[in-house]
């Protein structure tokens, strides 16, 4: 066997993951499939690069050797891969998020910044594997989320842009009692059943437990789920309510609204590497992020509604203080 790049992408993804399987689980392959690659890979080096155990994948000393240079060689070629030589910018963009719901009109806009750059998309709930996504060249460029008293903690390696501060809305049936209210109070909503999605790792939905721990109840997570479309039936059926983005978009079914005092907040934020061929145009990505995000707000009756009662500076200004 002879060592080829995707040979070193297998022993990096190990290291990044630091277990056997999450690597296969993010390489999508099987955890056998995988344990049989990297033992080809240390046979044909002559030494194990890694030992297995309890605390999952750790580096030999020779591995470490090996993977310093892995590292290194991936760098410079990912770099190679991504920038060639023309006029007009970028050959691609790897772009991975959380998937908001305006993130459609900020991949339009990626479309017409670069016309001709080839946008990938990789969605991910997990914010920590995409900072590391990021960290490890496998994406260029990710949006991310965080929350008062869960703030982003940046390595040096990345820059980081605020987006944009918004306020976390409600989403009820359209025959819910409250669905009427101009604002619905937090406590009003403590004997319901909620669809709460599983921890995103950087502090959602652990910001709404805390707020609803202020307002004097846990909530009833009857629902542990992620996906949109599911959420929204339970919601149109009256089976339980929701927090949701601003830009969450109500229907016959589905009415969006504010909480009262504002309670929950979240911040959207841009990442991308410090040296890659990127970075040069990171803020003019940011501002074309901001321009899709602020399209977005015009167009749901939620938001407006909100920002019209407010007249003037977000009173969340002052919940984000790190970057």
């Amino acid at each position: 066997m002879h060592l080829e790049l995707r040979h070193l992408r297998i022993l990096q993804a190990v290291s990044d993951y630091g277990s056997l399987t999450r690597a296969a689980a993010a390489l999508g392959v099987s955890q056998p499939t995988l344990t049989k690659q990297v033992q080809r890979i240390e046979d044909e080096l002559g030494a194990p690069i890694f030992s297995r155990g309890r605390q999952g994948a750790q580096p030999t000393s020779f591995g470490t050797f090996v993977l310093a240079r892995t590292k290194a060689a991936l760098t410079n070629v990912d770099e190679i891969l991504a920038y060639r030589p023309r006029a007009g910018g970028l050959a691609q963009i790897r772009f991975g998020g959380t998937m908001p719901p305006w993130v459609g009109g900020l991949l339009d806009r990626l479309s017409e910044l670069a016309p001709d750059t080839h946008v990938t998309v990789h969605a991910e709930r997990a914010i920590g594997s995409l900072v590391e996504m990021v960290l490890g060249r496998r994406l260029d460029l990710a949006l991310v989320a965080d929350y008062p008293g869960h703030l982003m903690e940046l390595k040096p390696e990345l820059a980081c842009a605020v987006v944009a501060i918004e306020p976390v809305f409600v989403a009820v049936c359209a025959q819910h009692p409250l669905a009427r209210e101009l604002y619905i109070d937090l406590r009003e909503l403590a004997g319901e059943a909620w669809v709460v999605p599983h921890s995103d790792g950087m502090g959602w939905p652990e910001h709404l437990h805390d707020e609803c721990a202020t307002a004097g109840f846990h909530p009833n997570g009857r629902y542990r789920l992620s996906d949109t479309q599911l959420r929204r039936e339970l919601v149109a059926t009256g089976r339980a309510v929701t927090a949701c983005q601003a830009s969450f978009r109500g229907d016959e079914n589905v009415v969006v609204k504010p909480l009262k005092d504002d309670p929950l907040w979240m911040r959207h934020l841009l990442l991308w590497r410090r040296d890659s061929a990127l970075a040069p145009y990171g803020q003019e990505l940011v501002q074309t992020a901001m321009t899709a995000h602020q399209q977005a707000m015009r167009e749901s009756p939620a938001y407006s509604g909100w920002v019209r009662r407010h007249s003037g500076a977000l009173p969340g200004d002052d919940l984000f203080h790190s970057l």
